[in-house]
């Protein structure tokens, strides 16, 4: 076991100013494949990361042995004789507080493989063009975290989330295609199996026989998972850190138009909705809700307690660790767009032609900076209102920022399966390179 008094002790002795983050973390998997156990394991790993302070320079170390703090102490201490001076370094003062949840316990395991199982076999009854699955896989995260450092602050907190995830693959005889699907809950009780069912079935088969349509200028239907991952790219540019350093095409933007009117992304950490509802940050710093974009104005970037002492104000509680393993970062714990007014089902209707989004590729490559990119895309084309054929072999390249004022409208439908979700968005008069 940990001895905290030992550190802070040992800290506070030699006028250290220091941090302890200490981290314990279970995760379960369970994988199944051909309607067998492939693989059910449980791993538990707990760590200290200790971050100190001295002369207006940070020294950073971490362990797996919390018996033998005293090494990894001296060794960021070590450290702290190779890093530069600067004053923008700090740790919260005098914060103490708890967020221990509680949550509803599994089934037994016997309950969870059957019921993989099965989901194993309704994809293959659900379709007869579906011809191999590669496995089922569920995995469970818990964690439980203290923060506590020499200038008496106290923080605690724990979270617990699931998720559950197939490929498949299917074919009609002349070509192949594959889908892939994931749902996510806090517990075993909140994953949607029939929907990971009927969601992966339709996208490994809507897309058979698809194939590159003339190249036009279209609208472009992206539904909320794709949508997701257009706003998680996005979340690069909000970061302060980005900002300071030139790395973000938003910078010196703020309170100026940046997207379409209908635009507006909300990052909000203590939402009871999100998976990992969070009510302070991996700083102590308390967190709130906030309006990044909003009407289209951007009205915020997203900081942590280093960026925020550049610019002498108060940080936004987005400072965020991976893990013990590392010092705290800038990250959104629930950033989200907007939902507007009409169902997904509704704006697809009003439609006379455009593509329907199942696939982008490319979005790594994205450059935030400039704002450049060049995406592949797979999809279905749409017609008076209705699915018409499918689409491959496409690509769509422009600007972010055009992309952003070429918005406009938000679905009403929004799914917090991560911590950076979106309804469908409907963008008119891109650029679509097909034959």
């Amino acid at each position: 076991m940990l001895d905290i008094e030992f550190v802070l002790k040992f800290l506070k002795e030699n006028r250290l100013e220091g941090e302890i983050f200490y981290q314990e973390k279970e995760k379960h998997s369970l994988t199944i494949y051909g309607g067998e156990v492939e693989k059910y394991q449980v791993s538990k790993e707990q760590g200290i990361g200790i971050r100190i302070l001295k002369n207006n320079k940070q020294g950073f170390s971490y362990t797996t042995d919390i018996k033998n703090v005293e090494e990894t102490i001296n060794r960021a201490l070590a450290y702290i004789d190779y890093m530069p001076i600067d004053e923008n370094w700090s740790l919260v003062k005098e914060v103490e507080a708890k967020d221990i949840k509680k949550y509803m316990e599994d089934p037994p395991v016997e309950e969870k493989i059957n019921t993989l199982k099965e989901v194993e076999k309704k994809i293959y009854s659900k379709d007869k063009r579906i011809k191999t699955i590669r496995n089922v896989v569920w995995e469970k995260i818990c964690e439980n975290n203290k923060i506590i450092n020499t200038l008496n602050t106290f923080l605690e907190y724990n979270y617990q989330y699931q998720y559950v995830y197939t490929e498949v693959s299917a074919s009609d005889g002349n070509s192949e295609r594959s889908g892939f699907e994931f749902e996510t809950g806090r517990t075993w009780y909140d994953l949607n199996f029939d929907n990971l069912v009927d969601k992966v079935v339709w996208k490994a088969t809507s897309l058979l026989g698809a194939e590159p349509t003339l190249s036009k200028r279209t609208t472009i239907l992206l539904p909320s998972d794709v949508a997701s991952d257009f706003l998680e790219l996005l979340s690069d540019m909000f970061n302060a850190d980005n900002v300071q350093k030139n790395k973000s095409l938003l910078k010196g933007l703020l309170n100026q138009k940046v997207a379409s009117p209908v635009l507006s992304i909300i990052e909000d950490p203590a939402d009871e909705r999100s998976l990992v509802p969070r009510v302070f940050d991996d700083e102590g710093v308390k967190t709130y809700k906030k309006y990044l974009i909003e009407d289209g104005i951007l009205k915020e970037y997203l900081h942590n307690l280093y960026t925020a002492n550049k610019e002498r104000r108060n940080s936004t509680g987005n400072g965020v660790r991976l893990n013990f393993k590392s010092l705290p970062k800038i990250a959104p714990f629930n950033m989200y767009i907007k939902p507007g007014n009409r169902t997904e089902k509704s704006i697809i209707s009003s439609v006379k032609d455009g593509i329907y989004i199942i696939s982008l590729m490319g979005l790594h490559l994205a450059d935030t900076v400039s704002g450049d990119f060049s995406l592949g895309i797979e999809g279905l084309q749409i017609k008076d209102g209705e699915f018409y054929k499918p689409l491959a072999e496409m690509t769509i390249a422009g600007n972010l920022k055009d992309l952003l004022n070429s918005i406009s409208e938000v679905g009403s439908e929004l799914y917090f399966k991560g911590n950076v979700v979106s309804p469908l968005i409907k963008l008119e008069d891109v650029m679509v390179s097909g034959k």
